[in-house]
């Protein structure tokens, strides 16, 4: 940390006053503060002096050491190097490789945001991409939905014909008692998730214990629909009159499959159609048409984005800093060839000792100069210091952002990489009443100075701004121009 302040003068070579209770035993040192503020307030700051001086034996050989408050700046401040450089700078590649065709900037050229750049042959790409879009528009076209459409509606039939020859071998009332119970097996399993989830929500406990009952009837209506088939459905349905004729358990396993490939085919037919029409569709859907539908889809995406990798497009407004290609170069996808900066807010990135690490905090104003403009002070200030310590050259220092303010970005014609010193304001007092370190005096969480009043030292407690090794901003208490005790000096 360095500071900075004017008329420095040297430190005194004698004893502070306060200082020497430092020496006394602790009790003695608290009782003489005391003693210190008190007699302050009643303006008997000589009579503790004397007191001081006859307790240390000082006599007429011993002569003050005194000097005036000033008006002055004081500074505290942390030094360091940095280099002008762009916070935004982007490194631009084509995507899709191929030959240059064109070329559009120069470097130095300002260019916005969304401007192309450069360009190289884009003959498959266009070709691949039609190919594409065409696929893609068959499967999305009028008569594709049309056909979704009449596909629902013969599932639906499906459906329906699967469920009559299942009731038909078990009974209707016995398959919708299943239908039941399946649906209560379901909302029972709701609950429990929305219960596990939030356990002291009292409405979803409440709803999971009528979801309880209700699988409890549903169970109860199953057992009830089964007793009645086998005592009344099947000799009503299955029987001559002499002899039982009950479908296989095979039958009803292969009704049970129909019906479940029925609806299977209905729910695919019904995630297409909400595909085609931008409806909904679960992550978890599933159908031949819709996984061709997105293979489609993804193909069409792929080749839209080859084309696109084509052409170089400007991310950001700002200057073309550098061009590594020309016209018939052949390029790589991923291979920088021009960047760009924003040159419209200039950053700088400062290096600064790692003793400094406290005295850099975001927020603090700096003062730049730079090498090649040594008589201009430019203000900026701390927009990010990096939470460790940056190695270089085997040398540990703190590594931190500042944005220049209060510059015209049109007028401020200098290039990055321009190096300038940089010191980081940590505090700054402007004309301000400032004394030697050596006249201020510490009791308690006090500050105290004696100052000169009638030819006699009197004791004054103050308020203290900020402070350097040679120097204290005093807030309140002594007008520049009183004299203050900075010492005692023995004289011959």
């Amino acid at each position: 940390m360095t500071t900075n302040s004017n008329d420095a003068p040297g430190r005194a070579r004698g004893i502070a006053l306060l200082s020497k209770l430092s020496k006394l035993p602790k009790k003695t040192i608290w009782i003489a503060a005391i003693v210190v503020l008190t007699l302050a307030a009643g303006g008997g700051g000589y009579a503790y002096y004397q007191s001081t001086q006859t307790t240390n034996e000082t006599t007429s050989e011993n002569a003050l050491q005194t000097t005036n408050a000033t008006r002055g700046d004081l500074i505290i401040y942390a030094s360091g190097t940095g280099t002008l450089i762009s916070e935004n700078e982007s490194d631009l590649a084509f995507s899709t490789a191929g030959d240059v065709t064109e070329v559009f900037v120069m470097v130095g050229d300002k260019v916005e945001a969304g401007a192309l750049l450069a360009q190289v042959d884009d003959t498959d790409a266009q070709t691949a991409y039609l190919e594409a879009n065409r696929a893609y528009l068959e499967l999305t076209s009028p008569s594709a939905i049309a056909t979704a459409q009449q596909t629902i509606a013969e599932a639906t039939t499906s459906v329906s014909d699967a469920w009559s020859t299942l009731a038909y071998l078990i009974s209707p009332e016995a398959l919708r008692a299943e239908d039941k119970l399946a649906e209560a097996e379901l909302a029972v399993a709701e609950s429990e998730a929305k219960v596990k989830e939030s356990p002291n929500d009292e409405e979803a406990k409440k709803a999971l214990e009528k979801a309880e009952s209700d699988l409890k009837i549903a169970q109860n209506a199953l057992k009830e629909a089964q007793g009645r088939y086998v005592s009344y459905y099947l000799p009503k349905y299955f029987s001559d009159g002499t002899e039982l004729n009950a479908p296989s358990e095979g039958e009803i396993l292969a009704a049970r499959a129909e019906l479940e490939l029925a609806k299977a085919t209905l729910q695919e037919a019904e995630y297409l159609y909400a595909a085609l029409t931008g409806g909904d569709v679960p992550d978890n859907a599933t159908g031949s048409g819709l996984t061709e539908l997105e293979q489609a889809r993804s193909a069409l995406e792929t080749a839209q984005a080859d084309l696109d990798g084509t052409r170089l497009i400007a991310p950001i407004s700002g200057t073309i800093m550098s061009i590594d290609i020309s016209i018939g170069d052949s390029v790589s996808g991923g291979s920088s060839v021009v960047t760009i900066a924003d040159l419209s807010q200039p950053y700088l990135e400062v290096y600064l000792d790692e003793s400094d690490w406290a005295s850099v905090v975001v927020g603090y104003e700096t003062d730049v100069i730079f090498d090649i403009l040594p008589d201009k002070t430019y203000n900026g200030m701390v927009t990010q210091v990096d939470p460790g310590l940056f190695s270089s050259n085997n040398t540990s220092v703190v590594r931190a952002l500042v944005q220049l303010t209060e510059i015209n970005a049109g007028d401020f014609k200098l290039p990055l990489g321009t190096a300038a010193s940089v010191d980081v304001i940590g505090g700054r007092a402007e004309d301000a009443v400032l004394i030697p370190i050596e006249a201020l005096h510490k009791a308690g969480d006090q500050y105290a100075v004696f100052v000169m009043e009638n030819g006699e030292p009197r004791l004054r407690v103050v308020e203290v701004g900020i402070q350097d090794l040679l120097y204290a901003e005093i807030v309140s208490g002594i007008e520049a121009g009183e004299t203050v005790t900075t010492g005692i000096v023995e004289t011959q």
